[in-house]
């Protein structure tokens, strides 16, 4: 049996004893709710716009925290999950699930479904058709603030690429650079460049602040989030932090913030979960992660193992572009056996000109074969006993299948001229 396949069976088999259907059950909609840098409130990081229609926007004028918890918008997505019903929000985790690749469903029913306190607001709602407004698990974009430009970023999501956002806004479509116009023009951004919805927005951050007496993970994404004032009052609010686990989506490149020590501050918390998001290998990482410094990452993450007892983990995520899929096997070893870390993947399937389809297949092949390497090496006797092997087996097979699939299903004469240009562009900047 492939480690995908022992991975999946786990995850289903924490669901014995409910009446849902195992393909398409997701914890998310009944435990957790995740928010965007312009106000945006979605399912899950994943997820996708409702069909023909938005999400909702804390920004609209009737909008209530409390009220979209309990809506029937919803009730009628926990009652797809549970039915069997494939919903489009999700089609991101079926697609990888099709390819044999570990979805954020599949990796949430791992984390999630052996704790009581995720479980009974699932069976609550099984017996009631209703979610008490109590949150455990809560992801927040709060600001688009970042040290950061990275290739695949825009303004949206990065503070730092409002200054460049004029000079490769052609390589998007129409609708792409409408929706940045509207909230560029809608929050001032190319004066200030920052937002800050949710300080402006009392209702909502009040809202917040009262479901910290349930909360059980806290999850920080950005933008970056050691950068965000805003997340620090948040952590300020919390009246039990000894309770609580903190998650960052981070770069890991700021460890003091104004009075705030990140070091001190973390210690006060129950746990601590870190993704550090890491496109390359040393020279390669800084040229998709515009600001970035290998040396200064690996002594950051040398700096929290040594001062902190309560890491839960720490990972360094790729996200598998055409920027970096030929050397993915370089990266991932260089992640795991320098910096000492976990690897995880996700995948760049928009901007379009982006995503590792546009590489010829040639081109992928040299990703798959370095790839395999890393795979074939764990058999040597120094790498056998490598942490955590079994995942990053998996992850290595799961990056090994998008590959396959961008083989399968290759767009290289129809983007590479487009993927090309936009580099060549962002480099000509870089060099300015």
């Amino acid at each position: 049996m492939s480690n995908y396949k022992q991975f999946h069976d786990r995850a289903i088999n924490k669901l014995k004893g409910l009446p849902v259907d195992k393909s398409t059950f997701c914890p998310l909609p009944f435990v957790h709710v995740s928010t965007m840098p312009h106000g945006e409130v979605k399912l899950c990081c994943r997820a996708q716009p409702p069909q023909n229609d938005r999400n909702p926007y804390v920004t609209d004028p009737d909008f209530n925290l409390k009220d979209y918890w309990h809506s029937d918008y919803m009730n009628n997505i926990r009652d797809d999950l549970i039915l069997g019903n494939k919903n489009t929000q999700c089609k991101n985790c079926w697609k990888m699930e099709d390819n044999d690749i570990v979805s954020l469903r599949l990796n949430r029913l791992t984390d999630l479904m052996d704790n009581e306190i995720y479980r009974e607001n699932i069976e609550h709602y099984l017996k009631h058709r209703e979610v008490e407004f109590k949150i455990p698990l809560i992801e927040l974009k709060l600001s688009n603030v970042c040290n950061f430009k990275c290739r695949m970023c825009w303004p949206k999501d990065s503070s730092k690429w409002m200054q460049d956002w004029d000079k490769v806004k052609e390589f998007y479509s129409e609708g792409d650079q409408n929706y940045i116009e509207e909230i560029v023009d809608s929050n001032g951004l190319r004066k200030t460049r920052v937002m800050n919805l949710y300080e402006k927005d009392e209702q909502f951050v009040g809202q917040l602040v009262e479901l910290m007496d349930h909360i059980d993970e806290l999850e920080f994404a950005g933008g970056e989030p050691l950068m965000d004032p805003i997340h620090y009052r948040v952590l300020d609010s919390i009246p039990h932090p000894e309770n609580v686990t903190l998650k960052y989506s981070t770069n890991l490149s700021i460890m003091k913030m104004g009075k705030h020590n990140v070091i001190d501050l973390w210690k006060k918390f129950k746990s601590i979960k870190l993704t550090i998001s890491i496109d390359g290998h040393k020279e390669l990482n800084h040229t998709i992660r515009r600001g970035s410094d290998w040396d200064l990452l690996k002594s950051n993450i040398e700096l929290v193992k040594r001062e902190l007892n309560n890491i839960d983990v720490i990972k360094g995520t790729t996200c598998i572009s055409g920027m970096n899929a030929m050397e993915l096997g370089e990266t991932a070893e260089a992640i795991v056996f320098e910096l000492g870390i976990h690897w995880h993947t996700s995948r760049v399937q928009w901007p379009d000109f982006l995503h590792a389809n546009v590489l010829s297949p040639e081109q992928l092949k040299i990703g798959i074969d370095g790839l395999n390497r890393v795979f074939d090496s764990l058999n040597t006797p120094e790498r056998r006993n490598v942490m955590r092997r079994q995942m990053f087996e998996i992850h290595l097979k799961g990056a090994i299948s998008w590959l396959q699939s961008c083989i399968d299903n290759n767009k290289h004469k129809e983007k590479y001229e487009a993927f090309t240009k936009f580099n060549s562009t962002i480099t000509d900047m870089d060099n300015e």
